[in-house]
């Protein structure tokens, strides 16, 4: 009988105190054999490293601890847990994040059934203080996926133009074939590394099923990522937004309309999204970031961002076109 898990549960963990008992004891609340779970203390400098020593101790057999001699990144994190993992498939779990009820024999029902190469999955938001506002916002389901559900999808165009529709493309939302993350190295040194990665993770994954029932509890709170703006987040943002843009054109070279518009407008709107924050932070004037703002656009859309936006107005998105139009021109980047 194979000693090979069916699953690897990969958490990376860094200065997560207050959150990474939670996420374990999600894990665990549904344990199912075969499952093996890898915790990376990635050079802490709270009391995390000493939190997953204890829980090694209090699910003995059931955690593999591994960590970092000095802080590296999220991402330096996930490859070292990629090295080390053994399963047939792969699901990174950030450590601040909760598994939700079900998760994990959901999961298994459909790799038995299916067996996919790439399982997506939706997600909720959890918040400390959730109000009205945050339930009319959607966050008790956000959708990873804008194709059909449950069902084996193959057709590269739908599931490309499914994924970049719904706008999610965060790694823990993806129970992907080890082999397939081996294909998908995350780069290391920057923000906004899960976008980067999704040209070389699609490509090799030639099966994909999309499960949508929430399995993830995001956890926003004052360290999430998109909680503070900084000039190198926007820096990371537009480089990891040219890639996935200049690697699902190489991978995917005769992808046709509709993928290509999901694509483009994906990259255009995220481009104009960042410039928005940048004005509510008070520093969309910065010479750096215009240059920054008007240097990627021209590299991602050597013709101009009119074609696009009139793709839109084709699809009857007349607003969603203006409010963009609107962001780029007031800010001074078209």
């Amino acid at each position: 009988m194979s000693t090979t898990p069916w699953l690897s549960i990969l958490v990376p963990v860094y200065n997560v105190a207050p959150y990474v008992r939670e996420c374990v004891a999600s894990i665990m609340e549904q344990w199912i054999d075969g499952v093996e779970v890898l915790l990376l203390d990635d050079a802490s400098t709270d009391d995390s490293g000493a939190l997953i020593q204890a829980l090694g101790l209090q699910y003995p057999g059931r955690l593999r601890l591994l960590r970092h001699v000095r802080n590296r990144g999220v991402s330096a994190a996930r490859n070292s847990l990629l090295a080390q993992a053994r399963g047939r498939h792969v699901w990174f779990i950030d450590s601040d994040d909760l598994l939700c009820p079900g998760a994990l024999p959901g999961l298994q029902r459909i790799l038995r059934a299916h067996d996919p190469d790439l399982v997506l999955c939706d997600f909720k938001v959890l918040r400390a203080r959730p109000g009205l506002k945050h339930w009319l916002r959607g966050e008790g389901h956000r959708h990873s996926f804008g194709g059909p559900p449950r069902r084996l999808l193959t057709d590269r165009d739908g599931v490309i133009a499914g994924l970049l529709a719904a706008s999610q493309l965060h790694a823990w939302s993806k129970i992907a074939r080890r082999q397939a993350w081996l294909h998908a190295p995350f780069p290391e040194d920057r923000y906004f590394e899960d976008i980067a990665v999704i040209p070389n993770l699609l490509h090799a994954a030639h099966s994909i099923y999309y499960q949508p029932t929430p399995w993830i509890a995001y956890r926003q709170h004052a360290g999430s990522i998109m909680q503070n703006f900084s000039v190198q987040k926007v820096r990371d943002l537009l480089v990891s937004l040219e890639q996935l843009h200049a690697g699902i054109l190489e991978k995917f070279p005769s992808m046709g309309p509709a993928a290509r518009f999901a694509l483009d407008q994906f990259c255009l709107k995220g481009v104009a999204a960042s410039a928005r924050r940048a004005c509510r932070a008070g520093e969309a004037s910065r010479p750096e970031l215009l240059g920054m703002y008007r240097a990627s656009l021209v590299r991602l859309f050597p013709q101009g961002v009119q074609p696009v936006l009139d793709q839109y107005r084709r699809r009857g998105w007349m607003l969603r076109a203006a409010r963009i139009g609107k962001t780029l021109r007031q800010n001074g980047i078209i």
